[in-house]
């Protein structure tokens, strides 16, 4: 969640204590089951053939030969080994690990002999071609009280009000809680959802704690094992259905924002003007890449956003921000396997406008900045004027035109104070075509269990709730099948999809995506990275694949507040 498109404003998020930031801040689970025998991973391929820079080279093939047939790679290979715990976060020791991935929704991998199967690597996304229909999955790994407050006062206590308390309070216990939550709040029915309802990105908020060690007071969960187990077990399923992921720091050492949204509600955030916290934040994106590297499902990963709503108060502190930005494009670019790195606009003055120059010079073929907006028009406070509302979505995507860089709205939504399913569906189908003017967008949320508290006082904000639009019984999201089409994985359905449904905007403007080449690209055509992704692929059994036949029918009515 975010404040109003290019506001400075701040605004506490429901159910937070709320924030008043400083200009100047200071600041078991174990694997189970029984190891087993794993496939190594070349690293010489990785870290010789994969590599791609920013450098001068012509790669406008990538483009074209990954839009359409996503999955259908004909390069693959077939890997054995044992061991179970896709499903459950549990996961062998000693080396990265996948789930087989077949699924009736693609043919991105293919069941071979008992105990083997072939992963085949899906076609680069390329954000300058390449049109997102997203969804956040908020409150999954990292938790936000406010998306399922009952379930949180239960575990932690009326009084904890984040995940910084919420561990506080559980101790020892904390790993069993947290497992149980990570193993039902999303779910395999959950991702094929998404794919029927015509999603074909996901964006995962993590933690910190994910990726990088805590030091002495910090409270969170320290098992980087157990977080990235269930990253590969969502990341299986989206693979299996050519769907793609961006990898999001939703929360960075010190708190990027007081908010949280960031694992920790305080008025002292520290992530700026901090230079140890500054230091460990260059040290979780490095193990984000790591991971990525290693990742037998690396190529469903599009990108890594490298913060989520950075609020620097001071001159300094923006500049902070940028030089953080430099670093990380540094360590991304010279990962084995780059993917794009998603910025903010930290909501200074001028907003995207003040990011110009960084934009321009960070401008490649494809895309390999992306700049990350959350809009979010009709809402703080909630509005009811619904020629207005869908204008302001105009006016947001006009300031997206002729920038360097693409943009993607990674939170948007349809929360309003209109209540009524007619104005659901026009605002969505609105926001799902118009933020395809530039690379898309990413609904927040795809669930949440509203407070009885909160119903009982009147307040309703399932319109924040994806699943609980899915479920309406008019139907308020318009689906692939009801224009005839399969999915939105490809460039073509894609397209398709979103020319099919209705804009109050019009078309888009000549000056948007897809970009001119820039004079700058990089080294390696991306394709070339997956022709060779399947070289180091490791394994588990497939008794804990994706299924092969998955309903979709089963769905809980949640809602998310806003």
């Amino acid at each position: 969640m975010s404040t109003p498109y290019g506001s400075n404003d701040q605004f506490a998020h429901p159910g937070e204590k709320a924030a008043t930031p400083k200009k100047s801040g200071v600041s078991k689970w174990v694997w189970i089951g029984v190891p087993a025998a794993i496939a190594i991973i070349l690293a010489a391929v990785l870290g010789g053939v994969l590599g791609s820079r920013a450098a001068k080279n012509n790669s406008a093939s990538t483009s074209s030969s990954q839009n359409d047939g996503a999955g259908s790679s004909s390069s693959s290979a077939t890997v054995k080994g044992a061991g179970t715990g896709a499903g459950t976060g549990a996961g062998t020791g000693g080396g990265r690990t996948a789930t087989a991935t077949s699924s009736s929704a693609s043919a991105s991998a293919t069941l071979g002999a008992a105990g083997t199967y072939a992963v085949e690597p899906l076609p680069a996304w390329d954000w300058g071609t390449n049109k997102a229909i997203g969804m956040c999955l908020g409150n999954w790994l990292i938790l936000e009280k406010w998306m399922s407050e009952d379930w949180f006062i239960e575990q932690a206590g009326a009084d904890s009000w984040d995940e910084w308390d919420f561990s506080t309070t559980l101790g020892d216990r904390t790993l069993e809680v947290l497992t149980e939550h990570w193993n039902t709040w999303i779910t395999e029915d959950d991702i094929e959802t998404m794919y029927q309802t015509g999603i074909n990105h996901l964006r995962i908020p993590t933690g910190f704690w994910a990726w990088i060690p805590t030091v002495d007071g910090e409270p969170y969960l320290n098992n980087q094992s157990a977080y990235q187990a269930q990253l590969d077990r969502v990341l299986s399923y989206a693979h299996a259905r050519g769907m793609y992921a961006v990898i999001d720091l939703h929360g960075l050492p010190g708190s990027q924002n007081g908010e949280q949204t960031s694992g920790h509600n305080t008025t002292t955030p520290a992530f700026f003007n901090n230079a140890v916290n500054q230091g460990r934040s260059d040290d979780a994106v490095k193990a984000a890449m790591a991971y990525i590297e290693a990742s037998p499902f690396r190529t469903a990963i599009s990108g890594l956003e490298v913060i989520n709503e950075p609020r620097p108060y001071t001159t300094s502190q923006i500049q902070e921000l940028e030089d953080y930005y430099t670093r990380s494009y540094e360590t991304i670019q010279s990962s084995s396997f780059p993917v794009a790195m998603f910025i903010a606009d930290g909501y200074v003055n001028g907003s995207i406008e003040y990011w110009r120059t960084f934009a321009e010079a960070h401008a490649t073929t494809p895309p390999s900045v992306i700049m990350a907006e959350h809009p979010y028009p009709g809402n703080f406070p909630p509005q009811t004027n619904a020629e207005d509302i869908q204008a302001q979505v105009c006016t947001a995507a006009a300031k997206y035109t002729n920038y360097p860089i693409p943009l993607v709205i990674t939170e948007w939504g349809v929360y309003t104070g209109i209540k009524t399913v007619e104005f659901e569906t026009a605002f969505y189908e609105n926001q799902v075509a118009t933020w395809a003017w530039s690379a898309g967008g990413m609904y927040w949320s795809y669930k949440l269990i509203p407070s009885v508290a909160q119903l009982q006082a009147g307040l309703d904000y399932s319109q924040y709730s994806f699943i609980t639009l899915v479920n309406n019984a008019t139907g308020t999201i318009p689906t692939p099948a009801s224009f005839n089409l399969d999915n939105t994985t490809t460039l073509s359905n894609a397209e398709a999809y979103l020319s099919a449904l209705t804009s109050t905007c019009g078309d888009a403007p000549a000056n948007v995506a897809p970009y001119p080449a820039a004079t700058v690209t990089w080294t390696e055509e991306i394709n070339a990275r997956s022709a060779v992704a399947t070289a180091s692929l490791v394994a588990t059994s497939i008794s804990d694949a994706p299924s092969s036949t998955v309903t979709a029918r089963n769905r809980m009515k949640r809602s998310f507040q806003g």
